[in-house]
């Protein structure tokens, strides 16, 4: 069986692992922005179904 002549193994195994690196390099600065655009500590907590319907959902009345 002939060998692919364009890349060898080695430069194979280079190319995948620099993809999963680049992945998790991408996914990482991705997680960092979106912790730091939505902070959790603003976020309202909601304890009850009851609290729930009594929220509003739109400030219509604030112009």
């Amino acid at each position: 069986m002939a060998e692919n002549p364009m890349m060898s193994e080695p430069m194979m195994w280079f190319v995948v692992l620099a993809f999963l690196f680049s992945m998790f390099v991408f996914g990482g600065a991705l997680m960092y922005f979106l912790r730091h655009a939505f902070v959790s500590s603003e976020a309202e907590k909601i304890d009850t179904p009851e609290e729930a319907l009594e929220k509003k959902v739109f400030a219509d009345d604030m112009h």
